[in-house]
């Protein structure tokens, strides 16, 4: 099975420490546990503590596996009720109790027969006959070892195997007579109604003892009996055991629904409240401010988020150490682990990207689909030994190295392996194995440095003509292969040893344009002699030396269309990233020449930015943020119209032109949508709004431009940002015409 297959954590219960990269969140979950143990500390206090509000940039980044490390931290200090309401339930707080009580009777415990419900219904029982025994209304013999035994786990108590079960069977023989008791020793503790207190000692002690679900039932009736208080007398029996954490998540199913989100932020802060009970809140931020944020009033809102705690992604080390005990978990040996580990090659990956914005499902996935690629490599059978065609000169220089094109197929041959890959994809290998025509910039680059330049002018020389260019045609068409999947790598590998910024020394003896296309010869090993195939090796040596600038732009073409293929499962998968977009923007209106560009904060809103393009007498606003952030688009938009009355008034001949200019996909129709029709823009200035909607293969090309231009910028490829955009502007041609287009 995929070592990575796993990467949605279904509830708190059950996530293994020595199961989870210690430094993921370390920082939140110490602030977590302390602030949980200082509360349990400050005891006499007035009135309730604040709510814990634990918030992520998006799915995926682990607020459930954090909650399920705290529970793991406590240590069976307290008692975690995990609750996840329906969109049918009444938001109330018989629903927390039934919801809580619920799913820990789902929870099950490492001792068979038992659940945390039924742990926790024993714990309670456990409390309240050492309270019998403390205060001597029950007569023991060995009165500490009695206190000790009960104060340890409830389960070697009650179960007929365990440890202590002596004292559990002692119980079970008398407890007709223990109930009434027992009951009393409850009411000293927990203010309630007598009768309905009696009927909950009661059924807890009947699922200690027996467990099942006939015994969960009855619990269930009595949690959702609002009239005798029996959701609030769950929690505090709860709490004469441990105090209670009620952990609130999942609560997705209600975005965009500020009724239900004030109703809920109301519950619990008043549960908050109660002594003993501590309560925790985890929302992605989509969800937050969609659902809570601006639509609290303001004191409300105070009181959420006085306890915040954000979560970060992973970094390059954590990424490491999932990736490492992943395999190890899994059983992998030794040397296939790092063989892994070296083709994911994790530092590749997070090359370019923000600090933290890499969320551990976003990685998992992305190693689940390298994991598939790199286990079609290791399936594909070796190539035969016995062939009747010449071993070619490549192939006994480069042994192992698998080209990525095969040079003829036979007639009548039936291929032995299947082609993997699409007609799209197999076309775009091809194009970056065998090189690209020199693009055209999508707008003038006058005041660009040119890439190099040849023979004393901006323009490659002239190709002469002889017969040594003739290059054969192919006899059949070529199949691409599960050998190419590992020659694709070999060739995104030797990219990479190209782009270090210290050469190998056996390149800096080598001059001019040989030294070039010698490098090339080693990315495009397998390219070059199929493409030269019925050519002799001296006739191929010489001619096909292309120019120095010629080279040095098909290595920059290969590097974009490998990151645009690795981008295209973030582009499928995740929401548009917003901040790979402004980064573009913000490098390419500083780099074209006809384009004025210019960032203005925004007002009451520091450390957020409107970019413009200014050019030809048009004025180019960009929105880069979610469409939920409603108070970002509304000042975005105050922004906007102040700018077009101020061109209005500047203006001599013709009217101004602005526009607004935002992105989406398939995957934010809906948020616009509603965005669109709210009153975020003034009906004087909807007209202006642009909202360009890109395809994936679109969103690929994007992120792979910005990832490529980081890499300039950061020294690891050997180019400047200026030289990749001169050479990959044309790539683009579709969004900057698109952008530039007006309405």
């Amino acid at each position: 099975m995929n070592p990575f297959a796993s990467d949605v954590c279904a509830g708190p219960f059950g996530v293994e420490e020595n199961r989870t990269v210690p430094g993921l969140n370390a920082d939140v979950l110490g602030q977590l546990t302390a602030t949980i143990d200082e509360r349990q500390g400050n005891t006499g206090r007035p009135g309730g503590q604040p709510l814990l509000l634990l918030t992520a940039p998006r799915a995926g980044y682990g607020k459930t596996h954090l909650l399920g490390r705290l529970a793991a931290a406590a240590g069976g200090q307290v008692v975690l009720v995990p609750l996840a309401f329906r969109l049918e339930d009444e938001i109330g707080i018989s629903a927390v109790a039934v919801r809580g009580l619920e799913s820990m009777a789902r929870a099950d415990t490492p001792r068979e027969g038992w659940t945390k419900l039924r742990e926790a219904c024993a714990g309670v029982c456990a409390a309240l006959v050492s309270r019998l025994i403390e205060s001597d209304t029950l007569p023991c013999a060995n009165k500490e070892q009695a206190l000790s035994v009960l104060n340890g786990d409830p389960v070697e108590v009650f179960d007929g195997n365990g440890s202590a079960r002596l004292i559990g069977e002692w119980v079970r023989r008398f407890d007709g007579q223990l109930r009434k008791p027992m009951t009393e020793q409850a009411m000293k503790r927990v203010p309630a109604i007598p009768a309905a207190l009696e009927s909950w000692v009661d059924a807890m002690l009947n699922h200690a003892l027996d467990g099942g679900m006939s015994r969960m039932a009855v619990l269930r009736t009595l949690a959702a009996d609002e009239s005798n208080e029996g959701p609030v007398t769950w929690l505090r029996l709860l709490g004469l055991w441990r105090p209670v954490v009620l952990l609130v998540d999942h609560l997705d199913t209600y975005y965009r629904n500020p009724e239900a989100g004030l109703r809920i932020a109301s519950l619990l802060l008043d549960m908050s409240e109660m002594d003993g009970v501590h309560v925790v809140l985890s929302l992605n931020q989509d969800v937050w401010q969609a659902t809570f944020g601006h639509h609290l009033p303001s004191a409300m809102e105070d009181r959420l988020t006085a306890s915040q705690m954000l979560l970060r992604g992973i970094g390059e080390g954590e990424a490491s150490t999932l990736l490492r005990m992943r395999l190890q978990h899994a059983g992998v040996k030794d040397d296939e682990l790092r063989e892994f580990e070296s083709f994911v090659d994790v530092k590749r990956y997070f090359l370019g990207r923000p600090l933290g914005s890499v969320s551990a499902r976003t990685f998992l996935r992305h190693a689940a689909k390298q994991w598939g690629f790199f286990q079609q490599t290791l399936a594909s059978p070796p190539p035969s030994a016995a062939s009747d065609e010449p071993v070619k000169a490549a192939d006994a220089d480069e042994p192992g190295v698998l080209p990525l094109m095969t040079d003829t197929v036979a007639e009548n041959e039936t291929p032995a392996e299947t082609a993997i890959f699409d007609a799209g994809t197999t076309a775009e290998v091809k194009r970056m194995a065998e090189g690209l025509a020199e693009p055209e910039p999508a707008l003038p680059q006058q005041l660009e440095k040119p890439l190099m330049p040849v023979n004393g002018s901006h323009l490659p020389p002239p190709v002469p003509s002889g017969p040594a260019y003739v290059v054969a045609e192919p006899e059949a068409p070529t199949q691409f292969s599960p050998h190419s999947a590992s020659a694709f790598e070999n060739l995104r590998e030797m990219l990479g040893r190209l782009r270090q910024p210290n050469a190998p020394a056996g390149l800096a003896v080598e001059s001019g344009a040989h030294a070039v296309a010698s490098r090339l010869a080693d990315v495009l090993g397998a390219a070059v002699p199929s493409a030269a195939a019925g050519l002799a090796p001296s006739a191929v040596a010489g001619p096909l030396v292309a120019p120095a600038a010629d080279v040095e732009r098909d290595v920059l073409l290969g590097r974009y269309e490998a990151l645009r293929l690795q981008m295209s499962a973030e582009a499928v998968s995740l929401p548009l990233d917003y901040t790979k977009l402004a980064e573009l923007i913000r490098l390419a209106g500083r780099r074209f020449p006809l384009v004025r560009f210019s960032e203005h904060e925004l007002p009451g809103m520091t450390g957020r930015f409107a970019m413009c393009w200014t050019l030809q007498g048009m004025e180019i606003v960009f929105g880069l943020a979610n469409f939920a952030d409603g108070s970002y688009w509304r000042t975005l938009a105050g922004f906007a119209a102040g700018r077009l009355a101020e061109l209005s008034a500047n203006a001599v001949h013709d009217m101004p032109k602005l526009k607004i200019v935002t992105f989406k996909t398939e995957r934010e129709q809906q948020s616009w949508a509603i965005l669109r029709h709210s009153t975020a823009f003034p009906e004087a200035l909807r007209p202006h709004v642009d909202a360009i909607n890109l395809e994936t293969a679109g969103v690929s090309s994007l992120y792979a431009m910005q990832r490529i231009i980081k890499e300039a910028e950061s020294g690891a490829l050997q180019a400047a940002p200026a030289q990749v955009m001169s050479v990959l502007a044309r790539e683009l041609d579709f969004f900057w015409k698109r952008v530039t287009r007006m309405a």
